[in-house]
């Protein structure tokens, strides 16, 4: 179809007409993109850095777990905190569940925590890597017992105040040597206590482990 010359021109015209409102839209397309990805990327750093600096009012978690560089567990908070793992492997019964906060060493052992037992105990305590070497417990009654104690796998050193009176004792192994003041009587409800305990873990000899043997035959006889 012979359009001729004025029709071409008219068409290669239209053509370059097109072609400029094309570049046009393009143009401003690409603007946009720009403009949104720059928003984007602002809108990310500023929340990176309100996450980094912020306050928060209230956190709520059931566990908080903190790693070092090696992903080795440094630190643990928790509503319910599992047994210790110590050296080799060995798993140390809490003797009830407990809830605070924990510290580890660099190859992942329990060294020490903070915790609260579902027996109502307060604790803190330093451990060497094969058991707790240090503690200080606060119980829950309203008359106070209170116990400071260093241990090793030798024997070791308390001070405690309860309602049998304030003492410091010194063992051997599991057995108090001496105690000064020495309690010669057990009150009534240790007693009780203790006979149950005996009970319990027959020829252990438990109520040795915190009185002097005088004072444990005096209880113990009296059943």
């Amino acid at each position: 179809m012979d359009y001729g010359m004025d029709g071409l021109a008219a068409r290669v015209a239209a053509c370059e007409q097109e072609n400029r409102r094309l570049h046009k839209v393009i143009k401003r397309q690409n603007l946009l993109w720009a403009g949104a990805l720059l928003v984007a990327a602002v809108g990310t750093a500023t929340a990176g850095i309100a996450l980094k600096n912020g306050v928060f009012g209230t956190i709520r978690a059931n566990d908080i777990t903190i790693v070092d560089k090696n992903g080795v567990v440094r630190a643990r908070m928790s509503g319910d905190m599992p047994d210790a793992v110590m050296f080799g492997g060995r798993v140390a019964k809490r003797g009830g569940e407990a809830a605070g906060f924990m510290i580890y060493d660099k190859d992942g052992y329990e060294r020490g925590g903070y915790v609260t037992f579902d027996h109502d105990n307060a604790m803190l305590s330093l451990d060497s890597k094969y058991h707790m070497v240090a503690s200080l417990i606060a119980g829950p009654g309203e008359s106070g017992t209170g116990v400071l104690a260093l241990k090793s796998s030798d024997g070791g050193l308390e001070l405690r105040s309860d309602l049998d009176g304030a003492r410091l004792s010194v063992n051997q192994g599991r057995t108090v040597a001496q105690q000064i003041p020495a309690i010669e009587a057990l009150s009534e409800a240790s007693c009780r206590n203790w006979r149950e305990i005996e009970k319990q873990h027959p020829n252990e000899n438990a109520c040795r482990s915190r009185y002097t043997e005088s004072a444990c035959k005096r209880c113990l006889d009296e059943q």
